[in-house]
């Protein structure tokens, strides 16, 4: 083709081992940009994909994904797509990334799952969850009536939200805090982020960050719960809109909580972002929800179908001074 074009937007499906359901992930741009290619042109990128999944003795597949680059065709003499020709990311045609799969190494490979081994075990070294009030809550595995029970789990994202003009801007318009603590329906988020300098490359604009969660059943009514299903949005510094990730479980589980009972991970946020240093530090902001449903005095039966939200207050990823 003798076709300039310009890549707008990017929509992945991901579905680890084990799952019922696929997460999708979907934004703006690749890797924080909008490449103009022309004929003959190539625009390659390295990304990570942290999972938390456990081997299953059936395979050695991990996950499976696959997905979509919307574009656009760009006239002779035109150096970027206009409004029209960007259509909110849809672009005029897709460019399909075809279904592969993340295998396990030799060593990780038909592995039996023991109730007695460690949570951290088999972790990638960035998630690893450990309930932390009383440890035996996840032991056992979820209940199998509350996967087909969660109906915000199985919603499709949007393909991105308009963003908050402050960040658009760079002029942040709240104190930047790079931690947030949220008690919403009985339970309570607590996030911390820290820069990861070692996974981070600022020549190349990208910058690593962990962060880490701890929710908390903090029932006076005896009440159990159990998370069903995560939503997360997430800004860039300088970008117009929110990308959304959205997915059953935490960090590949649906754990259980007696009140009192705690759940923690640290995850990963790989950003490919070019930070507006003169006005800020802040080369983020995240917020979000995890749906969860209250459990019937047995401890594993739902008490309805549609779950209740406890909120992930807005923080940001900051550069250090």
């Amino acid at each position: 083709s003798s076709d300039t074009v310009q890549l707008l937007s990017r929509r992945f499906e991901i579905q680890t081992v084990g799952s019922a359901m696929k997460d999708v992930v979907q934004g703006e741009g690749v890797t924080g940009r909008q490449p103009v290619l022309t004929p003959g042109e190539v625009f390659e990128y390295t990304s990570t994909a942290p999972l938390s999944v456990r081997p299953i003795g059936t395979t050695e597949i991990a996950a499976r994904m696959s997905g979509e680059y919307r574009y656009c065709t760009l006239k002779e003499g035109q150096d970027k797509a206009t409004e029209e020709q960007v259509n909110k990311g849809q672009g005029e045609a897709g460019a399909q990334l075809a279904t592969f799969h993340f295998v396990f190494p030799e060593e990780q490979r038909v592995k039996p799952v023991r109730p007695s081994d460690d949570d951290e075990d088999d972790e990638d070294e960035d998630t690893k969850p450990s309930v932390v009030a009383k440890p035996a809550s996840t032991q056992s595995s979820a209940p199998a009536t509350s996967s087909s029970s969660t109906p915000a789990a199985t919603s499709t994202p949007a393909s991105s939200l308009p963003g908050d003009p402050d960040m658009t801007s760079g002029n942040i318009s709240i104190t930047p805090n790079d931690s947030s603590d949220t008690l919403s329906s009985d339970v309570r988020v607590v996030v911390t982020s820290t820069y990861r300098p070692e996974r981070s490359d600022a020549k190349l604009d990208k910058h690593c960050f962990a962060y880490n969660v701890r929710i908390t059943n903090e029932s006076k009514t005896n009440q159990s719960i159990q998370l069903v299903s995560r939503r997360f949005e997430i800004q860039t510094i300088g970008s117009a809109n929110k990308d959304v990730v959205q997915g059953p479980g935490v960090t590949g589980r649906q754990p259980t909580l007696k009140p009192g009972e705690s759940f923690e991970y640290t995850s990963t946020a790989p950003l490919s972002v070019r930070p507006m240093q003169d006005k800020t530090n802040v080369v983020a902001r995240m917020s979000g929800e995890y749906n969860f449903v209250q459990l019937a005095g047995d401890g594993t039966t739902p008490l309805s179908s549609t779950p209740l939200k406890a909120e992930l207050g807005a923080f940001h990823f900051i550069l250090p001074e």
